[in-house]
């Protein structure tokens, strides 16, 4: 009787103990699903389907399909389109470049002299606030509608998360390091080097990307103002309905775009694993 129930009891354990193990193992599609690209997958999968199934049934004078978009971007190709394109992106380079050249120094400043955060924050933060697409008028009085006019504008689009990022960062930097570095007498310049920007990197580059992305939103912005360069194609195939050719170069922007943004995105967290972070200082 004893080694029937011994036997039972065990029998009994083996099978909660497999139930239990069966819960705890995710099929495939649970796999798939608590993956981040699997969820990005469905979702992007889900737009398409609503896209091809929108444009076939409201025509191409609305949207166009899927085939006819990917078609088009073969199309804008033989046409020399991405040369205008790309004419556009170096500009809006420049124009990124000199935005953070001026922004991480400046928002490194804010970070470490409350006299720079008093005297400055109040005016960042009210022109970060403003409508920047109502200050384009203004920018094309000042200069005009060439190379001088385009660059400005990114500037005015990507400076302004560059800098807020930066001073975040440089008061987060971790206090021991400030204070060990102060004992043994180093410069401000030294530990602007060595300990401020390596320190507060993680949010400087979380400000360059988010800046990247304000700086394609504004040099496509000031192109359409002034119907030049990639604005001018833009405007040209919305207004003709030629919208193969309007979505192909809108996805080419919006890939140049997402892929840069990953790639900063993949930066700052390595950069975080080793960003040595305190308490606001």
């Amino acid at each position: 009787m004893a080694n029937s129930l011994a036997k039972a009891k065990e029998k009994q354990q083996v099978q909660i103990t497999k139930k239990a193990h069966e819960r705890k193992a995710p099929s495939t599609l649970g796999r798939l699903l608590s993956g981040k690209w699997g969820l990005r997958l469905i979702v992007y999968g889900a737009l398409l389907v609503g896209w091809q199934v929108t444009a076939m049934v409201k025509g191409p004078f609305f949207a166009p399909t899927i085939p006819e978009t990917l078609a088009g971007i073969a199309d804008a190709w033989a046409n020399g389109y991405y040369s205008i394109l790309f004419d556009s992106l170096r500009q809006m380079i420049v124009g990124f470049l000199l935005s953070l050249v001026i922004a991480i120094p400046l928002g490194a400043l804010i970070g470490r002299s409350r006299v720079m955060d008093d005297l400055l924050s109040p005016y960042v933060n009210t022109l970060f606030v403003t409508s920047k697409e109502a200050l384009i008028p203004l920018f094309v009085i000042l200069f005009g509608i060439g190379f001088q006019y385009r660059v400005a504008v990114v500037v005015l689009f990507a400076f302004f998360f560059p800098v807020m990022n930066t001073a975040a960062g440089v008061r987060f930097v971790d206090q021991h390091l400030i204070e060990t570095a102060r004992a043994f007498c180093t410069s401000r310049w030294r530990m602007f080097k060595a300990i401020y920007l390596p320190g507060a990197a993680p949010f400087i580059v979380a400000g360059i990307r988010l800046g990247l992305g304000m700086a394609l939103k504004g040099f496509v912005i000031a192109e359409i103002w002034v119907i030049t360069g990639t604005g001018r194609l833009l405007v040209e195939a919305g207004s003709l309905r030629l919208l193969d050719t309007y979505f192909a170069i809108a996805l080419v922007i919006a890939a140049i775009g997402i892929g840069t943004n990953e790639g900063l995105k993949a930066l700052e967290r390595r950069l975080r694993q080793h960003a040595h972070l305190g308490n606001e200082g």
